[in-house]
């Protein structure tokens, strides 16, 4: 096993989100899309599953999660908007979060357990849109989703500007 590999099982998220974005774009079945979401899962406990059994874990790995994971965040959500089921605005949280994470985070990345449940959250939002298919629904969804990642930004730019550890 090599890191490559697990990198390559990261960066499977990127075409997981552009076939997820196909499949929306075109009106597949959902069946589809809940495969697409699953390899997704997969793929992302898979390779930290991979490089810890394989003792390669490093921050440079962490870090092309993290971006994988947003990737793939941003590209099943704009496909969403595209087909106006998801507000645009909500594009600019996930971007917010993703800059704030990293610029809180420093050199190593640092994680607490509500930023955590905020980015499944993300993660989560575009496929349960999809079954939900209600505008206003999605929208009280967003605005949840919304406000608990300002919670969790407001929190750790607390503690980055306190000097305490998250």
């Amino acid at each position: 096993m090599n890191r490559f590999l697990i990198n390559s099982v990261t960066c499977s998220r990127i075409l997981f989100g552009l076939l997820f974005m196909y499949g929306v774009l075109f009106d597949l079945n959902n069946a589809y899309l809940i495969v697409i979401f699953l390899l997704t899962a997969i793929s992302d406990v898979g390779d930290g599953w991979l490089s810890r059994k394989y003792g390669l874990s490093s921050d440079e790995g962490a870090k092309l999660d993290v971006c994988c994971d947003f990737i793939f965040i941003m590209i099943s959500t704009f496909a969403l908007v595209l087909i106006n089921l998801i507000p645009v605005w909500f594009l600019a949280v996930i971007i917010l979060k993703l800059v704030e994470f990293f610029k809180t985070s420093g050199d190593t990345l640092r994680y607490e357990k509500f930023g955590h449940f905020v980015a499944l959250m993300f993660y989560a939002f575009p496929i349960f849109a999809v079954f939900i298919n209600d505008r206003f629904t999605i929208l009280v969804l967003a605005i949840f989703i919304t406000v608990c990642a300002l919670v969790s930004s407001a929190v750790r730019i607390h503690q980055k500007l306190t000097k305490n550890v998250i």
